[in-house]
């Protein structure tokens, strides 16, 4: 009798984060970015994964939390005020239905589609809260073998371009207990802030002008004196075995040539030992035992690219066609060369019937790639805010797709703890430096537009390594070092390159240095600050000892 091939694996792996917004702004980027990702999109993700859990799912995907997503979820303040939030929403769909008047009775209508959303969405919070909130149940997941939970650094910092050993140290040390403290134990597996990866050698100097800057806007920075250990060393010392990069970091470490990455990658034959076949397992690190899990863009792009994804079908609710006056987004994509006013409007049914067949076309691309490859794997990651909050079909396309592959034999779901587990990669590289950015390098963090945050945050942290031992044992220290670790949140220079709410990004940013500042004049002698407000005001990461233990004696590591 003929063996049966081994079922191609699939590990989706989801990013949950968001910079920490609890008490800087309400609208439009701040609690309400939070209310919006928290119930949109995690609560019902995590209804996903509870449902198929109760059915006896096992290895379904790995879910990535960011420490500062979980200290804002943990909040009883924040987690009361989501609750009223829902409710407002599910008012708005009750104001809808009487809009008829002006907007159209096929509009008014869809209020009580958008009522009937919320007061779901408001009732599986309140399970979900009696359940000890969403990090008792993300636990209970992975305790139950449903999912497998990643950690990170503390404030998600953009590494490869940090260049104290120490404060790196830190950061990874503070977020890896903080999750420990809500998870059970130190997670195994991160995912790396922004996919970002770098080797052993010079860090690249962000505060210097390019050397010069290639057609994607990627620029090549001087090198700072000295060498800092590969990130896979610092991840080994806190007990990482595992993390993501992006496809474009293992093909290159692989011989692979540039490319257009914003355009979806053809599928290989696997018999022509194409470079990009590198990304169907993990890669040992260098000369470590740190293994690195790439995306499959070519698999992943179906579904959401910086050109196209199913998301942009035409019977899927548009994102962007905002409604007023107590109406709710109620317009369907229709065509993307359509002006938000020349959309029709949206229809539930047919927008399901195209999330089954988007599902179904992608468990026949997960198919087309791993039939010829027995036994291999895909990686297909994404922000866990794409499902429900961009794209408000997301959950239930996530849990056809899984359901489908559960009953495909020829296909199975893994964690990335699982595969690592029961394939244990033999194939070793040395990756270059990279990102999951524009381009895939540090075109999306480091332009002109940012060149002040950067010099700003290396001034800090210098001032922040030459403390004294007996200024670091004051509270004042504490609260610098969490200012300190909120500068180096990459979300404020993502969000200036991007264009994405550029203002309150310079904001939040310098409102952290004015204070950092403050406290730092306090420890050499000046003025006293009001403590608590400062510490009420940021209060994560919720302890910064790691931090306050770093010297800055040295940029190498042993």
């Amino acid at each position: 009798m003929t063996a049966r091939p081994a079922p191609g694996e699939v590990a989706f792996v989801l990013h949950t984060h968001l910079p920490y917004l609890e008490n800087h702004g309400v609208w439009p980027v701040g609690e309400e970015w939070l209310f919006q990702a928290w119930g949109e999109s995690w609560l019902p993700v995590t209804e996903v994964l509870m449902r198929l859990a109760e059915e006896g799912h096992r290895d379904v995907l790995t879910l990535g939390v960011t420490p500062l997503v979980a200290e804002q979820v943990s909040q009883p303040r924040l987690a009361r005020d989501l609750g009223t939030w829902l409710g407002i929403q599910q008012y708005r769909g009750f104001e809808q239905t009487f809009h008829g008047w002006w907007a159209g009775e096929e509009l008014a209508r869809l209020g009580n589609v958008w009522w009937r959303h919320y007061a779901h969405l408001l009732d599986l919070h309140e399970r979900v809260e009696g359940r000890g909130g969403l990090l008792a149940v993300w636990a209970d997941l992975q305790a139950r073998g449903v999912i497998e939970l990643l950690g990170g650094p503390a404030t998600h910092p953009y590494l490869p371009l940090a260049p104290h050993a120490d404060l790196i140290d830190a950061q990874l040390a503070t977020g890896l207990d903080a999750h420990a403290a809500w998870a059970g134990a130190r997670p195994t597996g991160i995912w790396a802030p922004e996919c970002g990866y770098r080797p052993r050698g010079p860090v690249a100097d962000a505060t210097a002008e390019p050397e010069r800057v290639d057609r994607h806007g990627t620029p090549t920075l001087p090198p700072l004196p000295g060498e800092v250990a590969g990130l896979e060393e610092f991840y080994a010392s806190q007990g990482v075995d595992h993390f993501l990069v992006d496809a474009a970091t293992l093909e290159r470490a692989n011989g692979g040539g540039d490319r257009d990455w914003t355009r979806r990658p053809d599928v290989p034959d696997p018999a022509d030992d194409d470079p990009y076949e590198v990304v169907h397992d993990g890669v040992l690190v260098g000369d470590s035992d740190v293994v690195a899990f790439a995306r499959d863009l070519s698999v992943a792009y179906h579904v959401w690219s910086p050109t196209a994804g199913y998301p942009g079908a035409p019977w899927y609710r548009d994102y962007f066609a905002r409604g007023s006056f107590g109406i709710h987004p109620s317009w369907r994509v229709t065509d993307k060369e359509l002006e938000a006013h020349e959309k029709a409007i949206y229809e539930p049914d047919a927008a399901d019937r195209q999330a089954r067949a988007d599902a179904e076309h992608f468990q026949g691309v997960l198919r087309d790639v791993l039939d010829p490859r027995p036994g291999q794997l895909v990686v297909a990651a994404y922000d866990t805010e794409l499902f429900g909050h961009w794209w408000f079909e997301g959950p239930r396309w996530l849990e056809a797709v899984l359901r489908g592959i559960a009953s495909d034999a020829r296909l199975r779901t893994t964690t990335l703890r699982s595969r690592l587990e029961r394939h244990p990669p033999t194939r070793r590289l040395h990756l270059p430096e990279s990102s999951w950015g524009y381009a895939k390098g540090h075109a999306s963090w480091v332009t002109p537009e940012t060149q002040w945050m950067w010099r700003d945050l290396r001034d800090a942290e210098e001032r922040f390594l030459a403390l004294t031992p007996g200024q670091r044992q004051r509270p004042e220290a504490a609260q610098a070092a969490r200012e300190l670790a909120m500068l180096q949140c990459s979300d404020w220079p993502f969000m200036v390159t991007r264009g994405n709410s550029p203002d309150y990004a310079g904001e939040r940013f310098r409102g952290h240095l004015d204070r950092f500042d403050s406290l730092l004049a306090t420890l050499d002698g000046g003025p006293a600050v009001d403590l608590d407000a400062l510490s009420a005001l940021d209060r994560a990461p919720s302890d910064p000892r790691s931090f306050l233990h770093a010297s800055g004696s040295a940029h190498a590591r042993a």
